[in-house]
C-alpha cells in the first residue's frame, strides 16, 4: 500500500474533521451568589428551585471533589444530580468552593478553611432562605467537608448525607502512596495547576496509570471524557493536596491544627448513604464503607457494580458522569433523600 499524497491527506482531513476543543459546558442555575466566607475569602452558590408540582422538606447542598468545579454534580442536562434532584421536588444548591471556577483564588486555600468556612458559609446562606437544615450530597472529597464540618459542628444544620466515593481510611487504595511520593515535589506548590489536563483534553483520559484512577473509561462517553477534562477539571491548592498525602501517608483523618474527626462523628446519628464504585482505585468500597465504623447510622450501602446487578462495575468520576449514573446512581440519591425528608 502507498502512502497517501498530500492532496490526498487534505481530503481525508476534510472528511473527518478534527474538534481540538468540545463542546463547552454551561451553568445556568436559576440563580446565582457569591457568598463571603467569615475568613474572607469567597464561595459560588448555583440554586435550583423544585420543577413540577412535587415540593420537598429540606433543601440539598451537593459538594463536589477535589480537582473539580461547579461542572462534577451539575454536567449537564441529563448527566446533572442537581438537576434530577430539582426534578424530583428538592431545591438543589451547588456549592463551588473557594479557588475553584467561579469563587476565585486557591493560593489560600486548605481542607480545614473549605471544610469549616466554606461550609458554614453555605449552610448559613441556604437557612436564611427560610430552610430548617439541609441534605448533603458529596462526591469524593466533597463527602468529607460534610464529615469534617460535622466532627467540628455536631449540631450544624445537615439532616443527612449521600455521599459519593468519599473514601475515610487509606490502606484500601492499591500504589496510591507510592503515587503520592511520586508527586512529592509538586505537593510543595501553592496551587497544583491543572491546565495540563484542559490542554490534553482532545486526547481523552490520560493514559495510565493516573487516568484509571479518574473513572473507568469504558463507562462513560468519550465527548464526555473530553468535555469533562476540558471544563470540570480545576487547579488542586497546595493546602488541601498536602492535608491528603498527610492522611494516607499516616493512615489518619485530622485536621492541620492536629484536630481528629473520627472519634467525634461516632456520637452522631444521621441517615447516610454511602456509595462506592466497584472498580474505584481512588476511594474502594472498603474505604467508603468503612464510615460505618465511625458513625452511629442508620447508613445504607451501596456498590455500584456487577455485584449490585449493575451491567458494569463504576470507577471514580462515573458515578457522576457515567452513561447510566442517572438511573444507577442519581435515582438511588433520590429515593434515599425523599425517605429521610
Amino acid at each position: 500500500m502507498r502512502p497517501a499524497t498530500r492532496a490526498q491527506r487534505g481530503m481525508i482531513c476534510r472528511a473527518v474533521p478534527i474538534s481540538l476543543k468540545p463542546p463547552a459546558l454551561t451553568w445556568h442555575p436559576d440563580q446565582q451568589f457569591r457568598v463571603s466566607t467569615e475568613d474572607g475569602s469567597a464561595i459560588m452558590l448555583g440554586r435550583y428551585h423544585p420543577r413540577g408540582d412535587a415540593r420537598r422538606n429540606h433543601p440539598v447542598i451537593l459538594a463536589h471533589g477535589l480537582g473539580t468545579n461547579r461542572f462534577n454534580l451539575d454536567f449537564d442536562e441529563r448527566l446533572s444530580v442537581a438537576r434530577i434532584l430539582a426534578r424530583a421536588g428538592f431545591e438543589a444548591w451547588v456549592l463551588e468552593l473557594r479557588g475553584h471556577g467561579l469563587a476565585g483564588d486557591a493560593a489560600t486555600s486548605s481542607f480545614d478553611r473549605e471544610s469549616t468556612h466554606d461550609v458554614a458559609a453555605a449552610l448559613k446562606s441556604i437557612l436564611s432562605t427560610g430552610a430548617t437544615a439541609v441534605h448533603w450530597v458529596g462526591h469524593s472529597r466533597g463527602g468529607l467537608l460534610a464529615y469534617a464540618h460535622l466532627a467540628r459542628f455536631p449540631n450544624a444544620p445537615i439532616r443527612s448525607i449521600a455521599n459519593m466515593g468519599t473514601p475515610i481510611q487509606w490502606h484500601a487504595q492499591p500504589g496510591l502512596r507510592s503515587f503520592i511520593s511520586r508527586v512529592a515535589p509538586a505537593l510543595k506548590l501553592p496551587v497544583i495547576p491543572m491546565s495540563w489536563a484542559k490542554i490534553a483534553s482532545p486526547m481523552g483520559l490520560p493514559p495510565d496509570p493516573f487516568g484509571k484512577y479518574l473513572l473507568n473509561a469504558d463507562n462513560v462517553d468519550p465527548l464526555v471524557i473530553r468535555q469533562a477534562i476540558a471544563y470540570v477539571s480545576a487547579d488542586v491548592p497546595g493546602g488541601v493536596a498536602r492535608a491528603f498525602a498527610r492522611w494516607m501517608e499516616a493512615g489518619t483523618f485530622d485536621g492541620d491544627d492536629g484536630f481528629q474527626f473520627l472519634p467525634v462523628l461516632k456520637t452522631l446519628k444521621h441517615p447516610m448513604l454511602l456509595i462506592a464504585g466497584s472498580k474505584d482505585l481512588l476511594a474502594p468500597p472498603a474505604s467508603v464503607f468503612a464510615a460505618r465504623n465511625h458513625f452511629a447510622g442508620p447508613i445504607e450501602t451501596f456498590e455500584a457494580g456487577h455485584v449490585s446487578g449493575l451491567s458494569i462495575d463504576y470507577g471514580h468520576g462515573d458515578l457522576a458522569i457515567g452513561r447510566h449514573a442517572p438511573t444507577d446512581i442519581a435515582a438511588r440519591i433520590v429515593k434515599f433523600l425523599m425517605s429521610v425528608d
